[in-house]
């Protein structure tokens, strides 16, 4: 991996017009999941699903983490995970148009926009330290990136724009734009007829 040494520069705080087009776009991207006719019900339950809950307090703790008010951004992280089971921690940078389909998860790092993560899996660290923009041994992801159910990236590896990952995949090297990442696929093994009667009749 040929990353650079430098170190990448701190988010600048954002104003609340900012974080509330974010919302407003994270949004967006769940309203399709009810069809055409979104009725103003449909709406209400689709904004109290967990999986929306938990970005929509990232963005609200994201905010404050960002203003220098890292004591309620960590208390309101810590409401979060216990009501959501979504784990993305305060300084985690998450672009607009973040679409989390199921939980539990865990996001760290840098990721881009239109993200969209299925369940079951995420980001995060654990084998180097090198911080190539996402924050010490984490990774960066680009814009428009979809991890199905149960894929991970770990590691400071860089996932380029458009890359999808299969379920299953986990992912410890840099990933070009627009790659396709599958899980080795499951071994299927059938039992012989023989295997089948030789206990039936002792």
């Amino acid at each position: 991996m040929n990353h650079s040494t430098a170190m990448p520069p701190k988010d600048a705080p954002m104003r609340w017009a900012e974080t509330r087009a974010c919302i407003r776009l994270d949004f967006a991207r769940f309203t399709p999941l009810m069809g055409h006719n979104v009725t103003l019900p449909k709406k209400a339950f689709l904004f109290l699903l967990p999986s929306f809950q938990g970005i929509f307090l990232y963005r609200l703790y994201r905010h404050a983490y960002l203003r220098g008010w890292r004591t309620l951004a960590n208390l309101m992280y810590l409401f979060s995970q216990y009501v959501t089971r979504v784990d993305i921690a305060p300084a985690t940078s998450i672009g607009p148009g973040c679409l989390i389909g199921h939980f539990p998860i865990v996001l760290c790092g840098r990721i881009g926009r239109n993200f969209t993560l299925m369940g079951d899996g995420g980001t995060g660290g654990g084998f180097d330290s090198q911080d190539i923009g996402g924050g010490p041994g984490l990774p960066v992801i680009g814009d428009n990136v979809v991890m199905a159910i149960k894929s991970m990236v770990l590691g400071p590896v860089h996932v380029g724009d458009g890359a999808r990952l299969g379920p299953g995949a986990a992912v410890m090297r840099d990933i070009p734009a627009g790659a396709f990442v599958a899980a080795p696929l499951s071994r299927v093994t059938l039992a012989t007829r023989g295997d089948e009667t030789s206990g039936a009749n002792p």
